[in-house]
């Protein structure tokens, strides 16, 4: 029945190994397993502490007060949305943790970008917090334009969110950063691997955000 909504919807099946039993497990061929395990260490909610954490510290006068913004930051741009897609699964109002059917995709698009609107005007009470300002910024603006996307078509949160915080790290360390876009073609090849996505889908989330923040960048003066 859901493999079938998810087709009406031109989405892309959930793969079988969703919920599997013990047996599944034991038979799941390996790049399946390596996939899972990429798409989880790499998924927007595990990018961003260490993210957040190095904007936070670039060139910060003071690592207590940077530390502190970094963690108003997380709670606006991760902790907060993360706990609302939690409950949503728990009442049932979303199949899983990734919101893998696209039309449950609006209300925690919506949530993100209040939270993260909401998040930039606590942080504007702070001192010497551009970095982090110009992240709540991105998440605004990519996630209206995700969401806008979303409408018609499953482009890649994944691809996306990683290629837009490397994308930054770059901005900000220069060539000891470009290593990690590595990171993203393993995003991406997991989420086609695992059905998730199609190639397009990935390809189109990474561009995009690239895009989108190399040209947010030079606006705020990176």
């Amino acid at each position: 029945m859901s493999d079938q909504l998810a087709l009406n919807e031109g989405e892309q099946t959930l793969p079988p190994d969703l919920t599997p039993d013990l047996t599944e497990v034991s038979a799941r061929p390996f790049h399946i397993t390596l996939a899972r395990f990429v798409s989880t260490i790499l998924s927007p909610v595990a990018v961003s502490l260490p993210f957040v954490i190095l904007v936070a510290l670039y060139r910060a006068h003071n690592a207590g007060h940077a530390l502190l913004a970094a963690l108003v930051t997380l709670f606006f741009l991760s902790i907060g949305p993360t706990i609302y897609i939690l409950i949503g699964v728990w009442r049932g109002k979303f199949t899983d943790f990734d919101v893998s059917l696209r039309s449950q995709r609006a209300g925690p698009f919506l949530f993100s970008i209040l939270s993260a609107l909401l998040g930039l005007g606590v942080l504007m009470s702070f001192r010497d917090v551009k970095n982090l300002e110009t992240v709540l910024l991105l998440t605004v603006i990519s996630g209206l334009m995700m969401m806008l996307i979303t409408f018609w078509w499953k482009i890649s949160i994944h691809a996306s969110t990683l290629a837009g915080a490397m994308t930054v790290l770059t901005a900000l360390y220069g060539d000891l950063a470009l290593s990690g876009f590595l990171l993203v073609a393993a995003v991406c090849w997991s989420r086609i691997v695992l059905r998730r996505h199609t190639l397009g889908q990935v390809i189109a989330g990474t561009l995009l955000s690239i895009t989108l923040t190399s040209a947010i960048l030079a606006i705020r003066g990176f």
